[in-house]
């Protein structure tokens, strides 16, 4: 029976050890930041909505300062989180980035005296370090970056469909005629 191939990314955490709970953890906060970072968007609907409701006589809206306040501690704590996710996923590369550095060189040293006629040891050990470097940006920053994108697309999704279906589906068709349309105006060239 065929053994099933590992992702890329799953071969990465196994180089973080104990630290491979840090990185999910990032990843988890990261997503919940982009939440609470729509919630301030949701509150300028609130007010636009209550002001709305009651103009011009624009004294009644009474929840308006509520609203600012709200919006406020959601942007703070979303700033918040991200900045604990990014603490977290940070920890667990530069562990990480640390164990493929360290099985790298220990590889190496097991390599027999004449590969190293062919192959400068300096060069491979440069390569070495700049896979981990590149290794300690993917798991400290993109995959962070990735994990908030898809979390505040699909809740942008919900969210435009959760107040008015029709709106929804109008943004959403105009997104994917402008995405035909870029592709198009490039030719295939880049699809």
């Amino acid at each position: 029976m065929k053994e099933k191939k590992k992702s890329s990314v799953a071969i990465l955490l196994d180089y973080a050890g104990s630290h491979k709970g840090l990185t999910f953890l990032g990843l988890a906060l990261s997503a919940v930041s982009m939440l609470l970072s729509m919630v301030p968007y949701l509150c300028i609907w609130l007010v636009a909505r209550d002001l709305i409701a009651v103009a011009p006589d624009w004294t009644r809206a009474q929840s308006i300062t509520q609203y600012g306040w709200l919006a406020f501690a959601f942007a703070v704590g979303g700033i918040l989180l991200y900045f604990a996710g990014l603490m977290c996923t940070h920890l667990a590369a530069f562990h990480t980035a640390s164990n493929i550095r360290k099985r790298g060189v220990a590889h190496m040293m097991q390599a027999p005296l004449g590969f190293f006629d062919t192959n400068a040891s300096g060069l491979i050990r440069g390569r070495l370090d700049a896979a981990a470097a590149e290794t300690e940006t993917l798991l400290a920053h993109n995959l962070a970056d990735i994990v908030g994108t898809i979390t505040l697309f699909v809740s942008m999704l919900v969210m435009m469909f959760l107040f008015d279906w029709r709106m929804g589906a109008a943004c959403l068709l105009a997104a994917v005629i402008s995405v035909a349309a870029m592709f198009s105006m490039m030719g295939g060239k880049n699809a």
